[in-house]
């Protein structure tokens, strides 16, 4: 009777849902397994340890499209959701218990492994993550051939993701009130277009001259997304402005360090994905860009091949 039912759920399978989490965006796609034909939708953060009520709300705003596109029913999905934050057994518990009747099977992991699949399709290698928040994973084979996975970083905004553009953000921001408390404005060309941002979001109808009030009240309400939407600043005016460039090349380092954390003793190959991984490759030194291939694959695609995985486990 038990092989008659998990043949009737095998059969059941007609979709993998991959999910692709972070802090600034979601990206979600839905596979015939039969036809091959896929829907693929976009939408705000999903970072479980930045928003949890958030992620929620968008991550159920997704399913509910791509199946009402696709036609399906949700028992007939496999899902596998890749979500800054889901280091925390905990939280990912929470969203298990909320998500897991929608599906035939569903799978919750950290965006640092969904990430690292799809990097080399499922082989071994080093995932560095430079988005919203920084994040490191190595696939290794163990001596019984199994692969397995090592996590480095991915701690969240609060108490780390150096390397990531929210922590680009936050440096520039600590910056503009260093001058601000020494100086009574912003000096650098840095803080000046930083300043000018803030004023822009906390006081649209004001004199555009920053203020302790104007910063301390877009400061109240910033989270990590607002952080990062600063990043841009840093990368723009670090060839002509020395505080953009102290604060890039802090940033440069601490990407330098979290490879070289998550490669460990190993000869792996080292993967740069995320928002930044472009405009970083370029800043780190030679003997670490020597170690650099190129991606296969993204952090939704390994989200796809894991529930691929999750399928033929049916």
């Amino acid at each position: 009777m038990a092989l008659d039912n998990k043949k009737q759920i095998r059969n059941e399978v007609n979709y993998i849902l991959g999910v692709d989490g972070g802090g600034t965006k979601t990206l979600a796609r839905l596979i015939n397994l039969a036809t091959k034909a896929q829907w693929q939708i976009a939408s705000g953060p999903s970072s479980l340890s930045n928003d949890f009520d958030g992620a929620m709300d968008v991550l159920n705003a997704l399913i509910d499209d791509l199946i009402e596109q696709a036609g399906c029913q949700s028992h007939e999905v496999v899902a596998a959701f890749g979500l800054a934050g889901a280091g925390n057994n905990d939280v990912v518990a929470k969203l298990q218990q909320t998500f897991a009747h929608r599906f035939n099977t569903l799978t919750i992991c950290c965006d640092a492994q969904t990430s690292a699949y799809g990097a080399n399709n499922g082989s071994e290698v080093v995932v560095v993550a430079l988005g919203t928040g920084s994040v490191g994973m190595r696939l290794q084979l163990n001596e019984q051939g199994g692969l397995t996975q090592y996590l480095v970083g991915g701690w969240g905004f609060l108490i780390g993701d150096e390397g990531g553009g929210a922590k680009l953000g936050y440096h520039s921001v600590q910056a503009l009130v260093e001058e601000f408390q020494h100086f009574g404005s912003a000096k650098s060309k840095l803080t000046q277009a930083v300043a000018t941002f803030i004023n822009a979001n906390s006081n649209p109808k004001g004199s555009g001259e920053i203020t302790r009030q104007v910063i301390a009240s877009w400061l109240a309400s910033a989270k990590p997304i607002d952080f990062s939407q600063l990043s841009p600043l840093v990368t723009k005016y670090q060839s002509g402005c020395s505080v953009a460039k102290k604060i890039m090349a802090a940033h440069v380092a601490s990407v330098e360090s979290l490879i070289k954390d998550t490669r460990a003793d190993t000869t792996l190959p080292v993967v740069l994905l995320g928002g930044l991984a472009q405009s970083t490759q370029m800043l780190l030194s030679a003997t670490t860009q020597r170690l650099l291939i190129s991606p296969k694959g993204d952090a939704l695609d390994g989200a796809c091949l894991l529930a691929n995985i999750a399928v033929k486990k049916c």
